[in-house]
């Protein structure tokens, strides 16, 4: 078979597993309620059950660059892919919360994986422009995952119970991983893996830390990563509650917004034809920036009117779309470090803030879908601030060219 054959096999196997795994959190959602009712424990639980998946994530994260680097991409993958499988086989069997609990945290480890080594195979397998092409391509499909992965999981839960959610992705997942144990290539090649030694790693990752635009470019993208996190845990109990939505209901709203996600995937990569990484950033972040405020007066001013605040946070979310693929390059550019360690450390940012913001919510949350797009809002300023500081998000258009 045909080299470039079979890395497209690859990537399409690639995108599957993390389809499968993102899936696993994007069908439980409107589950939860019937979760937390069947274990007999408060619906204060709901929103820490995405908190805890990312918590899966954040466990090992820093580990698993070091791991990648000296393993290789096939191994590191392929070893998050078993313990993905035995979350999903926890989850089915599952007899109380913290069983279930667990199983999310096993589960949340596969963003990890694919992460560092998915995604660093795909960033040494092709040049700059090829990859944020590449990775928008994958990221618009995966993102499938939150768009009809509600929908999915009511629709399982017409015909049986929520362990059958778990049955699905364990399925899925295993598909993905068959395919990529025929097609993944091993992209680190023998004198370019480095020993697992304590005081390199801990060297590594110092000098990125060290490195004021890689970190506070992570931050930057881990906070505007957050704010849609905010959205993804919270909406099931906001939106349900305030505008007494099935579980059906609840599923469509989310259509549009997910859509508008791959809809700016694929304008990036038009935009890509013609402008700079640090343009196609700044113009996706200035959509998704205005449309927050945008979202906050409309449920300041229209509470009752679901259909504006949706129609707002569908813009932010195509905003989104257009800037992540290359606030990815870019953070990844600025440094000369490994590319596996590199990416652990960005990941490990994104989880720990996510999760952060994801649990503070009820702290901020009022009961009004207000303090809910104002905490979103918020979330999303702070990440412009430190984006402008890391040199990464620039509003002088004259600069980019």
């Amino acid at each position: 078979m045909a080299k470039s054959n079979k890395n497209i096999y690859f990537l399409i196997f690639l995108v599957l597993f993390e389809f499968a795994v993102y899936m696993s959190n994007d069908m439980i959602l409107p589950a939860l309620i019937d979760v937390v009712k069947e274990f007999q424990v408060s619906e204060s639980l709901v929103p820490l059950s995405l908190s805890i998946f990312l918590l899966g994530s954040l466990s090992i994260q820093l580990f698993v660059g070091p791991i990648s680097d000296r393993y290789g991409r096939r191994s590191t993958m392929f070893v998050g892919g078993v313990i993905v499988l035995i979350g999903n086989i926890i989850g089915i069997l599952a007899s109380n919360m913290p069983n279930f609990f667990v199983a999310r945290i096993l589960q949340g480890m596969g963003p990890c994986f694919i992460g560092v080594a998915g995604y660093a195979c795909v960033h040494e397998l092709y040049k700059e422009k090829e990859a944020i092409n590449v990775i928008s391509w994958m990221a618009s499909v995966a993102l499938f995952a939150p768009m009809i992965g509600p929908l999915a999981g009511s629709t399982v839960m017409l015909f049986a119970g929520w362990r059958y959610i778990f049955v699905t992705t364990f399925l899925l997942s295993l598909i993905g991983l068959i395919g990529l144990w025929f097609f993944m290539p091993e992209t680190l090649t023998n004198d370019k893996k480095i020993k697992i030694r304590l005081k390199p790693i801990l060297t590594i990752y110092l000098d990125l830390i060290k490195n004021k635009n890689f970190i506070f470019g992570s931050i930057s993208f881990a906070l505007s990563f957050g704010s849609v996190i905010v959205w993804i845990s919270s909406s099931p109990i906001v939106l349900m509650n305030l505008y007494h939505l099935n579980k059906s209901e609840f599923s469509l709203v989310q259509i549009p917004i997910f859509m508008a996600f791959i809809l700016g995937t694929f304008t990036l990569r038009y935009l890509s034809k013609f402008m700079n990484s640090f343009k196609s950033l700044s113009i996706g972040f200035m959509i998704t920036f205005i449309s927050s405020i945008v979202t906050v007066l409309f449920s300041y001013i229209a509470p009752n009117n679901l259909y504006l605040i949706i129609a707002a946070f569908t813009c932010f979310n195509f905003g989104y779309g257009i800037l992540s693929a290359p606030f990815t390059r870019l953070i990844l550019d600025s440094t000369t470090q490994s590319k596996g360690m590199a990416s652990a450390l960005l990941y490990f940012m994104f989880f720990i803030i996510g999760s952060l913001f994801s649990a503070m919510f009820g702290i901020f949350y009022n009961e009004t879908i207000f303090s809910f797009t104002l905490y979103i809002a918020i979330i999303l300023f702070l990440s412009l601030i430190i984006g402008y500081k890391s040199k990464m998000i620039k509003f002088n258009f004259k600069e980019l060219n």
